[in-house]
């Protein structure tokens, strides 16, 4: 019961601004900042432009057909005479030509092919990026977000605390009046009056800060109201860390990334390993061109066919080389990909380790409150009885508006280090 007795006024306490039309929970935020933020927008391009890099390297896989035109002037003609006949010419001097050709590869040992699965494989690389730029992004807005409702709370426990100095100023003065206090007990009030209002500026400034970070997060102008609803109510819930280092392993984005690019440095080995095989082409024409005998001059329908093999002979070791340097690339993203296994096995560990701590601070910082409940309310039946001085009552109650600080810390880090495990596990935060 008397766990319940402090619990449930800080959950009232620290509930968030009162619930409206136009007030934010940390859900709508997040899917606001997911859906506005610059930053997803560039990646949304950089995929686009990868999958444009895959059709653009599977046109080898089609046909190519060009249109040309030709006019060409020449002199002297070539012509020659024989007696009786006269002059013969045997080209004009004006000379057109314009058709329609085409080439089309039927075969060079999946050259292409391998290029456009290198090709997918970036287009796989730029989509993971954008879920790790999304779990980044929705952890930076969750912490702002609680971070605003800390300093917010925070800002009226500074003020209720500033509130019962000023009336227990307005107290001691009467008390020197009536000559049952010294003015050393109001200078010693009013030092702790100007503390508290300097604490005051230094935490509505912290908000400040905050707030205009969540802004611009969110893309709101600086004249808009910056309403959010929300609360530090979190239960705690068994952890279990070859559980929650399995979900790691499949759901971290970085370890996809890592995955992605040891797969891309493979393919590139691969599409590498194919430069010098053949290939082997077939071509054809049909146009419209002068100069045939004997009638040179009208233009004439004409067309060719034919195939075209290409067979590299000597590159300079450039192939061999180019497939050294691919695989290189994968040991080294094979090394890439083991340290990201070791490094999200221990955020895992630091993550389940912060969040046993942080909940085992909540229940001390419960008992610390209660304890200064109790200390306050002891404290001043005494210096009614005059039993005390001013300044236990003094120091009394400031260690109560501590342990009311203390414990929203305590919540918001415990709250915060759910979500930091989340991430750590790697939980979308845009689902």
């Amino acid at each position: 019961m008397n766990r319940l007795k402090i619990v449930l006024p800080i959950l009232f306490l620290l509930h968030g601004v009162a619930a409206g039309q136009d007030s934010l929970t940390v859900e709508q935020a997040v899917q606001r900042v997911l859906q506005t933020h610059p930053a997803i927008e560039q990646m949304l391009a950089n995929t686009r432009a990868a999958e444009a890099r895959v059709s653009q390297t599977s046109s080898a896989k089609l046909p190519e057909v060009t249109t040309e035109a030709d006019y060409a002037h020449i002199g002297p003609i070539p012509e020659f005479s024989f007696p009786a006949f006269g002059s013969i010419v045997l080209a004009p001097a004006d000379n057109y030509d314009a058709h329609v050709s085409g080439k089309y590869t039927v075969f060079d040992f999946w050259k292409t092919s391998a290029a456009v699965d290198l090709s997918q494989s970036r287009v796989q690389t730029s989509r993971d990026a954008i879920e790790l730029t999304k779990t980044n992004l929705a952890l930076q807005t969750i912490r702002t977000f609680y971070m605003i409702i800390l300093l917010q709370k925070s800002l009226q426990v500074q003020d209720e605390q500033i509130e019962a100095l000023t009336q227990h100023l307005s107290v001691t003065q009467k008390r020197v009046t009536a000559g049952s206090a010294t003015n050393f007990d109001v200078l010693t009030t009013q030092v702790r009056v100007a503390t508290s209002q300097n604490q005051r500026v230094e935490i509505q400034n912290s908000l400040q800060k905050q707030e205009s970070m969540f802004r611009q997060l969110l893309n709101l102008s600086t004249n808009v109201p910056l309403m959010i609803r929300g609360s530090f109510q979190q239960a705690p819930s068994p952890l279990n860390m070859d559980s929650l280092q399995l979900d790691a392993f499949h759901q971290r984005a970085e370890l996809k990334l890592a995955r992605d690019a040891e797969e891309s440095a493979r393919l590139q080995k691969n599409a590498s390993s194919r430069g010098n095989m053949p290939s082997l082409k077939i071509i054809a024409a049909y146009g419209f061109k002068n100069g045939y005998e004997p009638n040179i001059y009208p233009m004439r329908g004409n067309w060719v066919w034919g195939a075209q093999a290409q067979i590299p002979l000597f590159d300079g070791g450039k192939v061999s080389h180019q497939e050294e340097e691919a695989q290189a690339a994968i040991e080294s993203e094979q090394a890439h990909t083991q340290d990201a296994e070791r490094q999200i096995q221990s955020d895992v560990e630091q993550a389940v380790s912060d969040v046993q701590a942080s909940w085992s601070k909540v229940q001390i910082s419960d008992v610390q409150l209660q304890q200064a409940f109790e200390a306050v309310a002891i404290a001043r039946t005494r210096y009614e009885t005059g039993s005390i001085t001013n300044l236990d009552l003094l120091d009394a109650e400031t260690a109560e508006s501590t342990s009311k600080l203390m414990s929203l810390q305590a919540l918001y880090r415990y709250v915060i280090s759910k979500y930091e495990l989340d991430r750590a596990v790697g939980t979308s935060f845009s689902r």
